[in-house]
């Protein structure tokens, strides 16, 4: 296909492997079992304001289908002008906020954006110019991905939407290509401050990026059966809605937090091979692992803990966040406990975005690129504190890293925030017992009643 405002081959349609597939998806990923807990006190999505940019088919038509009863009451912006319905955008706006379909079936107010003119007009790629104005969303999703550019023109779309979701709050959700075999695509799926999605079954690009800072992994998170990735990566947008209303007027709105809090409640007891190490926070394939909406929502509610830069005196909740300004200069400390004779494992996530910089004042755009370098540490401090080291990630290529750790024994123990970059972050958590309680204690846990399922975390 041909992009309208530039003379390249841009690939940007994830052609589905099916176009018909059910809704398991939300039983595996613990939203059946949310909303069971919750009942009428869980959101839907309302009030916020999300976006959807899709590859226009043969026709140049881009918006979903608009008529169909899965949106009826909704309102749609048409941000590249009139077009008709696309099948594809259809079946993506399905998962993201159809009524009955998706989880966030509140969501009501959608603009609608080529994708060729969502990268080219609006972000003004390749233009040198500054980047045009858009409307600050809350949710954006690319089921899409771009092909064919040499390096700097990708990394010139790839700063400019970085600096977007940054500058905007917005959480982006983007889609890796189908197929285990493929290359990951130069366009968008090497984003830092996106979420790039990718399916359990492992059927999507698979090696490192090419562009855009050094080679990593970029899949950080997968969607089971909901056919292609297309498909898989506007649940990940609806469970990032649903987790941004519950935090309405709170920290946790912020995407670093949303990100950590998505990929600390992910699993990974689906995956078999799935590992981690020290300088690669996420497996290669299944990144943090599948999502798990009912482990991110009871992050949320475990609430906000402030890191102390001196061992705190208290500790912080089995499961919880903090958003917070590390200056690069201080550590941060996050105590907690393991009652005498428990065993438990966690997962930790700490979430930063790239911060691109426009360092041009004139009309041009001209982006320098400052990662920060953070470090998270796990301690036994039983006995002293930071007693010993128990596990470490401390890579230099990502914007995460990343602690699963299980067998934990009775005792106290201590995260520590580390590096020497400035930068805000978003922390997030979840311990738990094995073995769990007895069912009759789990009747008066409530939010934890989730633990009865032993799976690995």
């Amino acid at each position: 296909m041909n992009c309208r405002s530039v003379g390249i081959i841009f690939a940007m349609l994830l052609l589905p492997s099916t176009l018909t597939f059910g809704q398991t998806w939300k039983s595996k990923i613990g939203f059946n079992d949310l909303v069971s807990e919750k009942g009428g006190s869980l959101g839907d999505g309302s009030g916020l304001n999300v976006m959807q940019a899709e590859a226009p088919d043969s026709a140049g038509n881009y918006m979903p289908d608009v008529t169909a009863a899965e949106f009826s009451g909704k309102t749609f912006t048409e941000g590249s002008g009139a077009f008709g319905a696309n099948n594809h955008g259809t079946l993506v706006a399905n998962n993201y906020y159809g009524n009955s379909s998706s989880m966030t079936g509140g969501i009501s107010n959608i603009t609608g954006y080529d994708a060729n003119d969502y990268i080219f007009n609006w972000l003004n790629a390749l233009s040198g110019n500054d980047l045009n104005s858009t409307p600050a969303f809350d949710i954006g999703n690319h089921s899409y991905v771009g092909n064919g550019l040499t390096t700097a023109q990708a990394e010139d779309i790839l700063e400019r939407f970085d600096f977007v979701i940054n500058r905007d709050n917005t959480l982006m959700v983007v889609g890796a290509n189908n197929g285990s075999t493929t290359a990951t695509p130069q366009v968008l799926t090497p984003s830092y401050n996106a979420i790039a999605v990718g399916r359990s079954d492992g059927g999507h690009s698979q090696s490192l990026t090419s562009v855009y800072g050094a080679p990593r992994f970029a899949t950080s998170i997968v969607v089971p059966s909901a056919g292609a990735t297309s498909f898989s990566t506007p649940v990940v947008g609806s469970a990032a809605a649903l987790l941004k209303q519950a935090g309405a007027g709170t920290d946790f709105v912020q995407n670093e937090v949303i990100r950590s809090t998505l990929f600390a409640g992910a699993t990974k007891d689906e995956f078999a091979s799935w590992d981690r190490t020290s300088t690669r926070p996420m497996d290669e394939v299944f990144g943090f692992g599948e999502l798990n909406i009912l482990n991110s929502y009871h992050i949320f509610e475990g609430g906000q803990f402030e890191g102390s830069t001196t061992d705190p005196t208290t500790n912080i909740n089995d499961r919880g966040w903090d958003y917070g300004d590390f200056d690069g200069s201080k550590d941060l400390f996050y105590d907690f406990s393991i009652s005498s004779g428990g065993n438990a494992s966690l997962s930790a996530v700490l979430s930063w975005n790239i911060d691109i910089v426009d360092v041009d004042s004139s009309t041009a755009f001209e982006a320098e690129r400052n990662l920060a370098d953070l470090n998270l540490e796990l301690f036994d401090s039983s006995g002293s504190f930071l007693g010993s080291l128990l596990d470490a990630s401390n890579g230099t290529a990502y914007n995460n890293e990343h602690i699963f750790f299980e067998g934990l024994d009775g005792g106290d123990y201590t995260f520590r925030i580390s590096g020497n970059s400035a930068t805000d972050f978003g922390f997030s958590w979840h311990i738990h017992s094995v073995p769990e309680p007895s069912s009759a204690v789990l009747l008066g846990l409530g939010a934890f009643a989730m633990l009865v399922r032993r799976r690995r975390r």
